[in-house]
């Protein structure tokens, strides 16, 4: 197959609106934003908060329960809103190199790697997998903390986002850590780590199918027909419970919300009250039923939010590199090679509010279900990576391809955001009957409850293409590598 084509239309497009900023519109022909999520984020646009257009990506779309659509980037200037992202802060995307090559896979040695990997790697932990200790010593140092407790260089961390520590060069003490945790949130993070979780989290081994850009997948370390692994899951329990305890959120279930209100008001209006004003003004920061609460970055609540959100991304990365260690262990399991190692050629996420400086502006940008995609001149020198621009994984479904894109110095003006996968998309198209079959290529699908795996025919990947199309034509990313699925884990 070729390189996915430039959409055949204006990439961007500025949706106005009279009362609002407007929707800065990335699409192709057959990815339109659904009626339903483009008028919910120009209401979004409409909030005075909020600085410039709402980044609109391709995969747009909706889930039941949550206030902002998908795919989405909105900008602030001096406040956060915890409802424009996810819950669960620090959910992302790992991709590592194997030494396997295509002639590597068959049925049994699928059968076979899968199978440590289900034992390695378990749906549920009922025993702790860290100490009170650990989980401390992740939320404040991250991936590198972690690196050696689970088998991995530290040094391998360098091609993480942030290097997998979003809290490099300050120290913080535990005292800081437990004001802004709750014990049952160290407690429920002892347990909810170094595994992928449920929901539309995978674990995925696939084929490089073509080279799209030599140079690039040179620089990251890919060659046509090597196996890699792609995984996603992010901060787990903890960051479900963070994301929850500091907002109001409308997928929160009633029973869990009522457990919760307890915890909260120990987290926020007995823990350093500062007076009746002060537990008035976190009652409506955090307690309060409403789908868009700002809270000022540099006041007091605001300190105390973006240490938490710092804290649970770090434990994202801590996550992510622990399941890398695992992931390798089971590689040397299924060959029998001890020193066997795999190279993490990219971990970033896709749920993250963090400070930025974009065309000289010091912002706060929300990114929900989008990640983070810059080109060579924003990497710091020294970056693994500033000679490319920063790789990002895009993941089709378990039934079509899934590519590696880098990002480009053009992508401005989506608040540097680029879709974190293809999923709807490729619902949509299939669909409307746009998605033709594939004979001869399947999918192993792996699950815990079933001790065979069952095979998923492909799928064309117009759709997919379509998306790398449109981030192609708007100078977010171009695609670098193209990647078939053979083998996935899902819980």
């Amino acid at each position: 197959m070729n390189e996915p084509q430039p959409a055949p239309m204006a990439v961007p497009r500025l949706v106005k609106d009279h009362a609002g900023r407007g929707v800065l519109v990335y699409a192709g022909p057959n990815t339109e934003p659904e009626p339903a999520a483009l008028e919910r984020l120009l209401s979004v646009s409409r909030l005075p908060w909020v600085m410039g257009p709402v980044v609109s990506l391709p995969d747009l779309h909706w889930k039941p329960k949550l206030e902002t659509p998908s795919s989405t980037a909105v900008a602030t200037r001096d406040e956060i809103v915890m409802s424009f992202s996810s819950p669960s802060q620090n959910c992302g995307m790992n991709l590592l190199s194997t030494p396997w090559t295509e002639a590597d896979v068959t049925p049994a040695s699928l059968d076979d790697l899968m199978g440590h990997l289900r034992d390695g790697i378990p749906r549920r932990r009922r025993a702790a997998a860290l100490s009170r200790e650990e989980v401390i010593e992740f939320c404040r140092k991250g991936a590198p903390a972690a690196a050696e407790r689970f088998g991995i260089d530290p040094g391998r961390c360098a091609t993480m986002e942030a290097r997998g520590n979003t809290l490099s060069g300050r120290t913080l003490s535990r005292q800081e850590v437990e004001n802004a945790l709750d014990r049952q949130s160290i407690e429920v993070g002892r347990f909810s780590f170094a595994y992928i979780g449920g929901g539309n989290h995978f674990l995925e081994l696939q084929v490089i199918t073509e080279i799209l850009d030599p140079v690039s997948c040179g620089v990251m370390g890919l060659s046509k027909g090597q196996v890699v692994a792609m995984f996603h899951t992010g901060s787990e329990r903890l960051g479900h419970d963070l994301g929850r305890l500091y907002s109001w959120r409308r997928k929160t279930e009633p029973s869990r919300r009522r457990k919760l209100f307890w915890r909260k008001v120990a987290l926020h209006l007995m823990k350093n009250p500062g007076g009746l004003t002060g537990m008035r003004r976190r009652w409506d920061y955090h307690f309060r039923r409403q789908d868009y609460v700002a809270v000022p970055a540099d006041s007091r609540e605001g300190r105390k939010l973006r240490l938490t959100l710092k804290m649970s991304a770090n434990y994202g990365y801590a996550n992510r590199v622990a399941v890398t260690g695992l992931i390798q262990e089971a590689f040397r399991r299924a060959t029998g090679q001890r020193g066997l190692e795999l190279g993490i050629v990219a971990d970033l996420s896709h749920n993250t509010i963090q400070r930025e400086t974009i065309g000289g502006d010091r912002i706060w940008v929300h990114r929900h279900n989008a990640a983070r995609t810059v080109g060579p001149s924003a990497l710091p020198e020294g970056h693994p990576y500033r000679a490319i621009g920063q790789p990002v994984m895009v993941p089709g479904t378990n039934r079509t391809s899934s590519f590696v894109v880098v990002g480009c110095d053009g992508a401005a003006s989506s608040l540097y955001s680029v879709d974190h996968g293809a999923g709807r998309t490729v619902e949509r198209f299939e669909q409307a009957g746009l998605l033709a079959a594939r004979p001869g290529l399947v999918t192993r699908k792996y699950s815990y409850g079933e001790p065979s795996p069952v095979e998923l025919p492909h799928l064309s990947d117009e759709a997919i293409e379509e998306v790398m199309s449109v981030a192609a034509a708007g100078k977010l990313a171009s695609p670098a590598a193209r990647l078939r699925p053979v083998a996935v884990l899902k819980a």
